[in-house]
């Protein structure tokens, strides 16, 4: 027989059991709580009672970069628990990884923590703050992420803001939408390049300057050139400084082979470089453009994090860097063709599509 569950959250934002008691945005300190609604112990008492199971899932990572205390923070569940009155069960995530929001290893362990009792979704609903809510006149400040709302749409429970759920508020506040959704990579009619009729290989010897963030896709795309087609990869990553990778096409064009430049190469200075070799050599220079925002960047290499012993993550920062130098490509730079890579996911494992279409992203 399924039971029904109620999902709530208390993330460190304290904006879905607790607030500070402080006023401050954040915590001074473990004790500095109150309850965020007078009438939730009252509520949840009555959930309870009807036979739902409350849960408290939280990210945590101040714990293990021991800016919280690990015992204190216990403490303060216990607290929290013990003022509400009624029984709730806690997971705490102190780290990234399948664990941490929006990914749902909190949910598969409460799984199998749960007794053999089996998780009826459709009686079941998720609480939380991080919505990704806009800023408006009854919402002054704009949620800080989307984790909560994300993580429910991966589990596949409905989802309610604190206000919604506690009777505060009878709408929910405008949010999103999210700027990359995974799942419409998936759709139908979707050709890897774009123009269509673009070929992948040149009949003649050439030369393809990539262009895309870190993560884009980029260095895989190259690798099938190189494997399927016989192309010469040059990059930064393997041969070092852009004077090093300029001496590295020179030498494979003088080989009489194509060549595909794997750097990100977001702007017309660090392209023209390789434009000038091509016309050195009297050959077509096309680039290739990988058709993938910062969003989506950063959704491939969580994923790769998630799915990779090697797989290494990386900064946020370098993608808004690029982002910043990025000048969309024109053919007017001189290049014969600017085409469109469309980012196409293929899985070796089971269970990675199913990943891959869940939001990864906070």
């Amino acid at each position: 027989m399924k039971k029904k569950f109620t999902k709530l959250l208390s993330p460190i934002s304290y904006g879905t059991l607790i607030k500070t008691k402080s006023g401050k945005t954040f915590p001074t300190n473990c004790q500095d709580w109150q309850l965020l609604y007078e009438n939730i112990p009252q509520e949840l008492k009555k959930l309870h009672e009807n036979g739902h199971k409350i849960v408290i899932f939280t990210n945590q990572k101040g714990i293990q970069v021991a800016k919280v205390d690990r015992n204190e923070f216990k403490k303060k569940i216990e607290s929290i628990v013990s003022r509400i009155g009624c029984p709730i069960q806690a997971f705490v995530s102190v780290a990234d990884g399948h664990y941490r929001k929006p990914c749902i290893g909190m949910w598969e362990e409460l799984k199998l923590r749960n007794d053999e009792v089996e998780i009826d979704e459709t009686q079941s609903v998720f609480v939380g703050d991080a919505a990704g809510r806009h800023k408006t006149q009854t919402h002054p400040k704009k949620d800080h992420s989307f984790a909560d709302r994300f993580f429910a749409a991966n589990v596949g429970v409905p989802f309610k803001t604190p206000e919604l759920f506690f009777g505060k508020s009878k709408n929910d506040e405008p949010w999103g939408p999210p700027v990359f959704e995974p799942k419409t990579l998936f759709e139908e009619g979707i050709t890897q390049l774009e123009p269509a009729d673009a070929p992948l290989k040149s009949e003649k010897q050439e030369m393809i300057v990539m262009v895309g963030f870190p993560g884009s896709g980029k260095s895989t795309f190259a690798k099938m050139m190189a494997e399927e087609y016989g192309y010469k990869i040059v990059n930064r990553d393997t041969v070092g400084t852009w004077q090093k990778c300029v001496a590295a096409t020179r030498s494979h064009l003088k080989n009489g082979d194509s060549v595909v430049i794997d750097n990100t190469s977001p702007d017309v200075e660090s392209r023209g470089r390789y434009i000038e070799v091509a016309k050195e050599f009297n050959i077509p220079c096309r680039c290739f453009v990988m058709n993938c925002g910062l969003e989506h960047a950063l959704h491939n290499i969580r994923f790769r994090v998630l799915t990779k012993e090697d797989g290494a993550p990386i900064s946020s920062m370098i993608l808004r860097i690029h982002q910043s130098k990025y000048k969309e490509p024109d053919q007017k730079e001189g290049f014969d063709q600017v085409v469109k890579v469309n980012f196409q996911p293929k899985f070796v494992e089971d269970g990675h599509e199913k990943l891959y279409k869940m939001y990864l992203i906070e």
